[in-house]
């Protein structure tokens, strides 16, 4: 989620509307408010490590939100933010098989945040990521699959338009899937890491959705009737930068890794195993400062993606949706 980070059959930014309660027939677990809503009636919360900076409170849902958007976006709703990612995604097969890389990913997001008057922001963002290849580091229009004997399979591009949200200081999980689903109220409190002048934080996010794929239709697309996604994201930034309010935006770097299903292009249907990203992340100033290769496909293909959406538009669109609305099914 939970920043422009990047896309497959599902992405941060189907995180994002499940902080906003907007995805049913979900089931979700995530570190956000974990420490408090296990110790509830306690009244015990979670707590930071090492010596938290003065001007910081790690336990006020108001000052965590703001944070994480300085971290991965700004509190100016005049600024747009480019948030970089790239890195490798490898194939689990059993217990037993050796982990092997597959290929190369990277991509951006671009978006502006407004704030509203009760305390809430709306994340306005849009992102796109290619698949690259292992030797050559190019963009790849195709792959030969050596799951499948090295059979090609056409790329797919991640390219998801709307990815926006509403993000706020407590937001509630439940998903009007059904009577007995879980809908407690939590707070936005990120867990937080003090060493010396550095302030790391984290966001974790644990999935089980069902497939827009169906597996009677997309018989090697889909991964089945459902979808689990871990997602897991790391920020890391000068405390002195944290601390200072003035900021709307902080030089933050960090990394992304992520447990999902077989992609829908790659052709693997409901075989077993899955797939491990890990990635680094980046804000950047501008789009200019992003690697050439990258700057000009996107300018090429999808140039939308270069400047920051204008306007809250609705509903998202995942990445399956995307998928099942550009390609048919293969026989």
């Amino acid at each position: 989620m939970i920043n422009a980070l990047m896309q497959s059959p599902f992405d941060r930014r189907e995180m994002l509307k499940l902080m906003a309660g907007a995805l049913p027939g979900a089931a979700l677990t995530t570190s956000i408010g974990a420490g408090a809503a296990a110790a509830g009636a306690a009244g015990l919360v979670s707590m930071p490590t090492g010596p938290v900076p003065a001007g910081f409170d790690p336990l006020s849902p108001q000052q965590n939100l703001e944070a994480y958007i300085r971290l991965t976006r700004s509190l100016d709703p005049a600024a747009t933010t480019v948030g970089w990612f790239g890195g490798r995604i490898f194939s689990v097969i059993g217990d037993k098989e050796i982990i092997k890389p597959l290929f190369d990913i990277e991509g951006f997001g671009i978006g502006r945040t407004e704030p509203q008057a009760d305390g809430s922001y709306k994340a306005l963002w849009r992102e796109v990521g290619y698949y690259k290849d292992l030797a050559t580091g190019k963009i790849m229009e195709t792959w030969q699959n050596p799951l499948l004997g090295g059979e090609t399979c056409e790329v797919y591009p991640i390219n998801n338009d709307p990815v926006n949200a509403v993000l706020k200081p407590e937001f509630t999980l439940g998903f009007g899937a059904s009577k007995d689903q879980y809908t407690e109220t939590i707070k936005f409190l990120l867990p937080w890491n003090f060493i010396g002048p550095h302030a790391m934080a984290a966001f974790d996010v644990n999935l089980d959705w069902k497939s827009p794929l169906d597996p009677k239709d997309w018989k090697r697309e889909s991964p089945g009737e459902r979808v689990r996604v871990s997602e897991y994201q790391q920020w890391r930034v000068d405390a002195a930068q944290l601390v200072d309010r003035s900021l709307p935006s902080l030089n933050a770097y960090g990394s992304w890794n992520r447990v999902a299903t077989w992609l829908p292009w790659m052709l693997m249907g409901q075989t077993p195993g899955h797939l491990f990203y890990r990635s680094h992340t980046l804000k950047l100033g501008r789009v200019e400062d992003l690697p050439k290769d990258i700057l000009e496909y996107t300018a090429k293909r999808f140039p939308k993606y270069l400047t920051a959406p204008t306007e809250w538009v609705s509903p998202n669109v995942s990445s399956f949706e995307m998928y099942a609305r550009d390609r048919k099914p293969k026989a």
